[in-house]
């Protein structure tokens, strides 16, 4: 594999390690500040997903349950990066690790036969080091190395590729400053917001997640992040400075963030407010409420922006009655994104638990139209999951069931309301030994739009009909139109270094 390595990628990695591992000495503190610190999750990856927050019902003393699709990258590493006994010993600790996996992936559209479907190959190998000096400092950095085979290449009668992927995830510093104020300072992953499918709320991330990732890739923030926890009641403030596409020293995103505990009576959760902005930035608010309704969890997440950089489009006809798409102002009105949600856990054995889970999504951001939809998206514009005005979308989740101890089954569904297609999986994952597991997985999409891979003939028609059309959005529409997935096939394998 090195032999694909240029010696500029081997000096960033190499400068990477010394980085991590030459950190200085830090003042010791105590020992619930080094658990705060080094003995958990990163802030912000708080929900596990898509599945209930938290079971009524206790699991089965022989079981162990492996890490699962509901399970957050933060909440793996916390069980990868805890130091051991004999580590915890020593002040002076460095660990190493990371996961291989390996995964061929069918795709079946509705003009083949399942003879025909292209196959793809991914190979990625993952890699994170821990460097803690000391019990209040901390350096860590995660990356992977990955090469995919591009199977549609092949199927279009081309010669194959594959391309070598080097992609740096996180890489920061924490430290405990004061021992009441954590600071963290580099590319670091955050994860806001209380909902499963859609986090409206999550602001500072690069990208939108993928609901059905078994874990949580995207690349992290180039961030400054102070945290201010409070142990007594459980509550957090934070203040972020976000340089991520900063170009000038005004530039930056700031971004404060407030995580409250509350209960009256029989009535607990939680409610946490967020509001992010900058020069020539978005305005925006967040307000997440997580709380327990008798047996069922409620969740709510919602985000107001102003002055959004979106791009928003509407129907428009010339003096001669033709159609035409033009640009809708909206950089002085509110766009609102609401998700509400429901979780409850259903006993259906002694000592077994299914988590049910049920999300509704209103985007203010999205269409009701759908050809403003495709037109939107061929554009840039909206991204995938945020196309439509309405969404909803339902998770199982089967942890051990029965007797299958080392077992994992996931069974969801996503619909869009506006262009009605929809999108269903079931997956099942097992655990092979203390370190290794497999998962297969089948998705079916159906309907005519968004989760189908591609643009219906007549919506791709009737965008085509626009006087003003701009020649590269034709172009895309061409190779998009009349696309259709009906079903994908996945096998993955992993182990944990």
């Amino acid at each position: 594999m090195m032999n694909y390595l240029t010696s500029k990628s081997r000096s960033i990695l190499f400068s990477a390690l010394v980085a991590v591992i030459s950190a200085p000495q830090a003042r010791a503190g105590n020992s619930t500040l080094e658990d705060e610190m080094f003995g958990g999750a990163q802030q912000g990856a708080t929900q596990p997903q898509p599945t209930a927050a938290k079971p009524t019902q206790p699991k089965k003393e022989e079981k162990s349950v492996q890490p699962t699709q509901e399970e957050q990258p933060a909440q793996l590493e916390s069980r990868m990066l805890t130091p051991t006994a004999l580590e915890q010993k020593s002040p002076e600790t460095l660990t190493l690790g990371g996961r291989l996996e390996l995964q061929t992936l069918l795709t079946k559209g509705k003009a083949n036969s399942i003879g025909d479907a292209p196959l793809s190959q991914s190979t990625s190998a993952e890699l994170y080091l821990d460097s803690r000096p000391s019990d209040d400092l901390r350096g860590f950095a995660k990356g992977a190395i990955s090469q995919r085979k591009s199977a549609q290449a092949e199927a279009n009668g081309a010669a194959p590729t594959s391309a070598l992927n080097i992609d740096i995830y996180e890489m920061w510093v924490k430290w405990g400053g004061q021992r009441s104020v954590f600071t963290t300072v580099g590319k670091q992953k955050l994860k806001w917001g209380a909902a499963s499918f859609w986090n409206p709320t999550d602001f500072l991330a690069v990208q939108p997640k993928d609901p059905f990732a078994t874990y949580d890739v995207r690349p992290g923030t180039n961030l400054l992040k102070l945290h201010m926890p409070f142990e007594k009641s459980g509550n957090n403030l934070y203040a972020l400075v976000n340089f991520e596409n900063a170009s000038k020293a005004n530039s930056p995103t700031l971004a404060s963030r407030a995580e409250l505990n509350y209960g009256f009576g029989d009535f607990s959760g939680e409610v946490t407010g967020t509001v992010a902005g900058g020069k020539d930035q978005p305005l925006r608010f967040g307000l997440d409420l997580s709380t327990g309704l008798g047996p069922v969890d409620l969740v709510v997440e919602s985000a107001w922006t102003r002055k959004s950089k979106q791009e928003f489009y509407r129907r428009s006809t010339n003096s001669l009655g033709n159609l035409a798409f033009v640009v809708d102002d909206r950089s002085s009105k509110a766009i609102a994104q609401i998700v509400t949600g429901i979780r409850y856990d259903l006993k259906y054995s002694d000592s077994d638990t299914a988590n049910l889970s049920l999300e509704y999504f209103w985007n203010d951001a999205g269409y009701s139209d759908v050809a403003l939809e495709a037109y939107s998206f061929v554009n840039g514009q909206s991204p995938r999951l945020y196309l439509a005005n309405r969404y909803v979308a339902a998770n199982i989740t089967l942890i051990a069931p029965g007797n299958f101890n080392d077992s994992t089954v996931l069974f969801a569904g996503l619909c869009n309301l506006t262009d009605k297609s929809w999108l269903a999986r079931a997956s099942l994952g097992n655990k092979i030994s203390t370190r290794s597991s497999v998962e297969f997985a089948l998705a079916k999409a159906g309907g005519l739009g968004e989760f189908t891979g591609g643009i219906p003939n007549s919506v791709a028609n009737d965008v085509k009909a626009a006087v003003n059309l701009p020649e590269p959005v034709r172009s895309v529409l061409d190779r998009v139109s009349g696309v259709q997935q009906d079903w994908t096939l996945s096998a993955t394998a992993r182990i944990d270094l």
